[in-house]
């Protein structure tokens, strides 16, 4: 189901209020009221709801009097437990291509050339096992340039990679977190 931020502007903001709508709002089912953000001194409020549309907040909205600026359909996005603590550590665990030494990254300067490989910027694995990309979860990730050639045959490269020396390393250093 969709997701929604509401926008309110109401300088006569009353936290007393403001908490008093959130039992009634808390019992509404079209619509599942999900938190509130607000700044008491610029009467400003923004709330997340899980809708299946807009009208039906806007329904509620007028069932309950409460006013509204706008209803803008937004996308959540939440950093995985193990990269937002890496980055609250300051600690940068090393990736595959650092460690192997492809030459295939990013800025590399030999990637005109080589190209890059699709780990080093594989968006949907970022963080996995603390790595940049999918720098530490590369065995995943099919077109990797392993042992001097390309890896593109899933279930060979899962066991080829079930051997490497980054492999191992990084399934050490994970422990118990390590995703396969």
């Amino acid at each position: 189901m969709p997701t929604y931020l509401t926008i309110h502007h109401e300088t006569a903001l009353d936290r007393v209020v403001l908490e008093s709508r959130w039992t009634e709002i808390a019992k509404e089912s079209r619509a599942v009221w999900q938190m509130t953000l607000y700044n008491t001194d610029q009467g400003k409020r923004f709330c997340e709801w899980v809708a299946p549309n807009p009208q039906v907040i806007e329904d509620t909205f007028r069932e309950l009097g409460i006013k509204w600026s706008e209803i803008v359909e937004v996308h959540v996005t939440v950093a995985s437990e193990w990269r937002l603590w890496q980055i609250r550590a300051g600690q940068e665990m090393s990736n595959c291509w650092e460690i192997m030494k492809c030459g295939k990254e990013p800025g590399a300067p030999d990637v005109d050339e080589k190209g890059v490989c699709p780990a080093a910027v594989d968006t949907q694995n970022w963080g996995k096992n603390r790595g940049r990309s999918a720098g530490r979860y590369c065995w995943k990730v099919v077109g990797t340039f392993c042992g001097g050639e390309v890896q593109g045959d899933f279930a060979r490269k899962l066991q080829d990679c079930s051997t490497c020396e980054f492999f191992l390393r990084v399934k050490k250093e994970e422990g118990a977190q390590f995703e396969r």
